[in-house]
């Protein structure tokens, strides 16, 4: 049996949709230019990018590319397969766009280190127009990790919390621009957080990690009340839509609250791991330069006795070597 073709859906009122079955999870598809443009011109840059620096000889980390395609696939997939078609008709897709969106793409996109890659590539001219955006007033303050922590939380809340949510599922540009919000929002952050790029501020790495331990309490303030809320958020909408399958109105909620909470505490769970390695990696690099610099001053041998040792055992000089 052949398998379904790809459909390719252009946007159309949601009422139409036919239920969100398996084989349409993984065949439905919508190209949005506002989305898929800007994803191909990152993947165009980067690789360019990339290409220019071997082209001199120089190296770049696979690891850094990998992360970066990793993101732009991230934002993709939300975007233009089934998540991209059904985001308008079930509460729960675009729940899960969300999470994808800021949460686990930007992370990718951080890591790629791309402002390093431009700041490497560019011409000395256009290498002082990033540092200077950089270092600007406006990017000093809203890259400040508390900052950028802030409206990483607080868009959140307002978006569910307030009439932007329905209007953005009413409107086309609004529905694209916080997309784009949620990628930038969760970029912004994660720049800030990781320090993979250059960044204005780097505070103490103690700092850095209470804030991502603030993830977990803020998705489960953020996914909890939208479970055993009783209304249904943007229901005009969804009453307008007419859907005749699928779970109810307030069931679709529920796990869509749901999806809130638990994606934004597995996600904090993993960034909690990652910061621990990254902060026992950073004493151990720490250690190694301590023994090289006591090397430097020292030489190679021991620079203090043992603890353990008595203090007469440790003024008595070593025996001599044998010839």
């Amino acid at each position: 049996m052949l398998p379904p073709p790809i459909t390719v859906l252009a946007w159309m009122p949601d009422a139409d949709q036919p239920p969100l079955t398996v084989s349409r999870m993984l065949t439905a598809w919508t190209f949005d230019p506002v989305m898929v443009i800007p994803v191909l011109v990152a993947a165009g840059l980067y690789l360019w990018g990339v290409r220019m620096l071997r082209r001199r000889g120089d190296t770049w980390p696979p690891s850094r590319t990998a992360y970066w395609f990793f993101g732009l696939v991230l934002v993709f997939v939300a975007t233009s397969s089934a998540l991209g078609v059904y985001d308008r008709t079930l509460f729960v897709v675009p729940a899960i766009q969300h999470m994808l969106l800021q949460m686990i793409a930007p992370v990718g996109l951080a890591m790629g280190a791309p402002i390093t890659l431009a700041m490497r590539t560019f011409p000395v001219g256009w290498r002082r127009v990033v540092l200077a955006v950089v270092h600007s007033g406006p990017v000093r303050f809203i890259g400040r990790p508390g900052v950028a922590f802030a409206l990483f939380a607080i868009t959140q809340f307002a978006f569910y919390y307030s009439p932007l949510y329905e209007a953005s599922l009413r409107n086309v540009w609004l529905h694209d621009f916080s997309h784009v919000h949620f990628v930038l929002v969760g970029f912004l952050f994660y720049w800030a957080l990781l320090g993979v790029d250059p960044v204005p501020h780097r505070p103490p790495f103690f700092f850095k990690f209470m804030l991502v331990l603030a993830l977990a309490p803020m998705h489960i303030l953020l996914g909890i009340p939208i479970m055993l809320m009783n209304e249904v958020l943007a229901e005009g909408y969804y009453l307008e839509v007419a859907r005749t399958w699928g779970p109810t109105l307030i069931d679709d909620q529920e796990v869509g609250g749901g999806v809130l909470w638990g994606f934004g505490d597995v996600a904090a769970a993993a960034l909690i791991s990652a910061f621990v390695v990254q902060w026992y990696r950073s004493d151990e690099r720490d250690a190694r330069r301590t023994d090289r610099a006591l090397d430097r001053q020292y030489g190679s041998g021991p620079t203090m006795p043992p603890w353990w040792l008595e203090p007469e055992e440790a003024e008595r000089p070593p025996p001599p070597r044998e010839a």
